[in-house]
């Protein structure tokens, strides 16, 4: 058997390292990517956060120069499409889109078997205003009107939003902050929301504006949840300005759809973090990708905001939930 010196195996590790320097530094670091980009979606075909995923996929494939694939994993009110991608690597090959409170209601109600902590957010894609919806017909020109009829019929009057969702939660905050005494009637989605107020089966609702404002001139809106307002109800005020005479106020909340990757995957592979963020603040920044934006009305609500800003938002959502759990599940 041929035994090597110790200068020969020194030898061949010094060629070695030199002809591994030798190489592209791009292959050196990191040749990503190198397969498809998978955007799991934890909700049916259809909605809302499926729609922000087939949008952004075929301009994050321009930017990528790969293709990417959005998979719808329903079930479980998204509990199973999230714990899919948690079983995948942490290596930027797959991103989650979720939404909040949705991914906080599974783990503060639920008890998924995952936590905040276990994601790392990209960016908040969008945030959804909610408004205070009546019937045009309805005898409330204002929100002042609604909050007197509210409080001279403790118990009588009600009023629609979507169970475990944003709308909900601003429903159960005008309740804490402002003593209503009203009655919340939940749905599963906002669409029976609307089918509800037009059919004057609630008084008022808290839903999804962009949604509601398409039911114009059959409804109008009191309020909108953020200071960004929304040009489809531009004569409804900010909810606080409108709390502001009750010496109340209310956190800025709307429906938050995000996207995110597992948390670990900017530490192990920090180039790839990077050049998912890039590519898509180039999306963002697409003048195609804008104008389709304007065609969905969508275009008020959404932006590039970052990691940063967006981890404040997506766990300031999740801080609420937490508060008002109890609420939620009375």
């Amino acid at each position: 058997m041929r035994t090597f010196t110790r200068r020969v195996v020194l030898g061949v590790a010094m060629a070695g390292a030199a002809a591994f320097a030798a190489l592209p530094q791009a292959v050196a670091q990191d040749a990503w990517p190198d397969g498809p980009v998978t955007i799991v979606v934890p909700f049916a075909a259809g909605g809302s956060a499926d729609r922000v995923a087939r949008n952004i996929a075929p301009f994050l494939e321009e930017e990528l120069g790969t293709s990417v694939v959005v998979e719808n994993r329903a079930g479980a009110a998204g509990q199973i499409g999230t714990m899919q991608v948690l079983a995948r690597p942490a290596d930027g090959n797959t991103i989650l889109l979720h939404a909040q409170p949705y991914l906080s209601a599974s783990i503060v109600l639920q008890g998924a078997q995952f936590g905040i902590d276990d994601f790392e957010v990209l960016n908040v894609h969008n945030v959804g205003n909610i408004s205070v919806t009546v019937r045009s017909d309805a005898p409330y020109e204002t929100f002042d009107d609604l909050h007197q009829a509210i409080m001279e019929n403790p118990g009588s009057m009600s009023m629609g939003t979507v169970r475990g969702g944003a709308s909900h939660l601003l429903a159960l905050l005008l309740k804490d902050k402002l003593g209503w005494e009203n009655r919340l009637v939940t749905y599963d989605s906002g669409a029976p929301v609307r089918t509800a107020i037009l059919g004057g089966q609630i008084d008022a609702s808290t839903n999804g504006a962009v949604s509601d404002a398409a039911m114009k001139p059959k409804v109008r809106s009191l309020a909108v949840s953020t200071s960004t307002g929304i040009s489809a109800f531009s004569d409804a005020p900010y909810l606080n300005d409108a709390l502001e005479q009750y010496g109340a106020e209310v956190p800025e909340i709307g429906d938050v759809r995000f996207l995110a990757v597992k948390a670990g995957t900017k530490e192990a592979y920090p180039e790839r973090f990077q050049a998912l963020l890039d590519a898509y603040e180039a999306v963002m920044e697409n003048e195609e990708y804008q104008a389709l934006l304007q065609t969905q009305g969508a275009a008020e609500e959404t932006s590039f905001r970052g990691p940063e800003e967006g981890t404040e938002i997506v766990r300031n959502m999740h801080e609420l939930m937490t508060e008002y759990q109890s609420a939620f599940q009375q």
